[in-house]
């Protein structure tokens, strides 16, 4: 993590909004909160990628930023045969961002792999929470954000 990219980045960018863009939940087996497998486990996803709306003028060095943030959990249980999912939650959340002045794309890189998620997460624990709950499924474990190194980054300018 290089904290002078991203404290650059901090600088020329401004968080516009926050927004579930899709989501989906499905169950394969009937459990419930009250009624699932004793050996069920939970297997979590993250994915994090940019689209870069650029400036209608090239001389106006302010852009639009859309951070697509796709979140998951799923409920398995393991078999001789293999993994068996029971269920699964998925979302996906747009964090847009207002980019006012030119920074280099290594700073936005660092901006996406090590802030971004930090603005999503808050909305999607409570909309995992909530889901959960209404589907009368077994509450996820959502903790607080911990960086990992095995997040599936990438992005590209539209």
């Amino acid at each position: 993590m290089d904290k002078i990219l991203i404290s650059e980045a901090i600088d020329a960018l401004e968080l516009l909004d926050v927004y579930l863009y899709s989501t989906s939940i499905s169950r394969f087996q009937d459990i419930t909160s009250d009624s699932f497998p004793k050996e069920m486990k939970q297997q979590n996803k993250l994915s994090i990628s940019a689209e870069f709306l650029e400036a209608e003028n090239d001389k106006d060095e302010q852009r639009v930023i859309n951070a697509k943030v796709v979140l998951g959990y799923r409920y398995i249980v393991e078999e001789e045969e293999g993994e068996k999912v029971l269920s699964e939650l998925e979302a996906c959340f747009i964090a847009k961002y207002h980019q006012s002045k030119q920074i280099c794309e290594e700073a936005i890189e660092e901006f996406m792999k090590y802030n971004v998620i930090h603005n999503v997460w808050p909305f999607w624990r409570e909309h995992a929470f909530r889901l959960s709950t209404e589907a009368n499924l077994p509450k996820p474990i959502i903790s607080l954000f911990k960086q990992q190194s095995t997040q599936k980054q990438c992005l590209k300018n539209v």
